[in-house]
């Protein structure tokens, strides 16, 4: 018997090394036969698929067999002792699929129109915005921000075939505020009070349905944060609403500031998890990257223990933050590309974290200047394609780099 594993796993390999060059470039991954690295031949898609379905997928399967491999059995990681389903060999070699896009929308001041702006112009790949125009307040109530006139929002996203979904969070003037979300998940009726509520903004608007973003909630909140969402899920879901969740991201259990999500009970109730993968670096601390691509893979990787694939986005920033002694102050990427035309200041690239930064002095001293751009932001989108998840979230549309939309054509359209 391992003398026929040993022959097969042989003519495996060279089956593998012949069509593994075109099936990559079809695959659409950046990096691998796309025409960027010089690698691999690029097939048209019906001769790829022809291949994977009637050649690779059919030996790849009796392999799985062969060596005992079964998608639906579970391993335990030895240094974790989480179980893990391990992926089959054939999953490997699958086309990527079309990854959702999500854009957070938020007005910051009345006539404030970048988020809009960057809505109009990439409407074509986006697949739902989730608008910040409300907070949930101590007695169940929404107040609503009225910083713009949301009819026009939703007809544009409508008309152009975008879903609607509320972004709903505590956040009070310049924090998130906790002892509000903490009186409502701690007392029942104000609990249901919130939720109807919930439900009669989504009907007075025809929205299709919201984003929970409850932040900075301490560990004891756990279990009532995920009845909040049993709750919200059981009356909303039915209605056909949608229902998502953002969560901050961790890499254990043991991170006191992530300690609420718990993200094997809230996944049940959501039809996504947004990781909210940024600010490892933040206004609250020294400078450095907003997210660094190891710590991003790890903390999804982690999730993943938790969390359906399919319903998990990764959280991807768009902006920047520049750090003094004055303090912190976040930049989009226009005005980070202002800063760094002055004459004397070269951007540099932090090949650690994979991000792009600066620095430079004024009357106020020295500046730290960290910030995403498309080519960090890139890699990010890679992650996506390499653990086939859901998609990808964008906090917020106007920040960004306009660059990026290319990579997320690209992707999409599996070009």
């Amino acid at each position: 018997m391992f003398r026929n594993k040993a022959i097969f796993c042989l003519l495996f390999a060279g089956v593998c090394l012949i069509f593994s060059p075109a099936l990559a470039g079809a695959s659409g991954i950046p990096g691998l036969g796309d025409g960027t690295d010089g690698v691999g031949v690029k097939l048209p898609n019906f001769i790829a698929n022809f291949l994977l379905d009637s050649v690779l997928n059919p030996i790849l399967g009796f392999f799985d067999k062969l060596v005992g491999l079964n998608p639906s059995d579970q391993s335990t990681s030895a240094d974790s002792g989480l179980k893990v389903a391990p992926s089959t060999l054939a999953a490997a070699f699958q086309p990527a699929k079309k990854p959702e896009v999500l854009g957070f929308y938020a007005e910051w001041w009345s006539g404030d129109k970048a988020s809009f702006s960057s809505f109009s112009e990439n409407a074509a790949q986006i697949d739902t915005i989730a608008p910040y125009w409300a907070t949930l307040e101590a007695d169940g109530t929404i107040s609503d921000r009225k910083l713009s006139d949301h009819e026009p929002v939703i007809k544009f996203a409508h008309r152009n075939g975008v879903k609607v979904t509320l972004l709903l969070n505590n956040r009070r003037g310049s924090g998130n505020q906790v002892p509000p979300i903490t009186k409502v998940l701690d007392n029942p009726s104000v609990l249901a009070k919130a939720v109807a509520n919930i439900e009669a903004y989504l009907k007075k608007y025809g929205l299709d349905g919201v984003n929970i973003d409850f932040e900075e909630l301490p560990a004891s909140s756990r279990d009532k944060l995920t009845d909040f969402m049993r709750q919200l899920y059981e009356r909303l879901a039915p209605a056909g609403y949608a229902v998502t969740i953002d969560v901050f991201p961790k890499e254990n259990e043991l991170e006191d500031f992530s300690a609420a999500y718990d993200y094997a009970a809230l996944s049940r109730y959501s039809d996504r998890v947004i990781l909210m993968t940024y600010d490892k670096h933040g206004t609250w601390g020294t400078a450095g990257a907003i997210a660094p691509l190891g710590w991003v893979k790890s903390c999804l990787i982690y999730a993943l223990n938790f969390i359906p694939k399919e319903k998990v986005y990764l959280g991807i920033a768009g902006y920047g933050y520049n750090w003094s002694e004055n303090g912190t102050e976040s930049l989009t990427y226009q005005e980070v590309c202002a800063l760094a035309s002055r004459p004397g200041i070269s951007v540099e690239w932090d090949d650690s974290t994979l991000s792009p930064h600066f620095t430079y002095w004024d009357d106020a001293g020295k500046h730290d200047v960290w910030f995403e751009n498309a080519a960090s932001m890139k890699y990010k989108l890679q992650l996506v394609q390499e653990y086939q998840i859901a998609g990808i979230a964008l906090w917020r549309l106007g920040d960004e780099d306009p660059g990026f939309w290319k990579s997320i054509k690209k992707i999409r359209n599996n070009t």
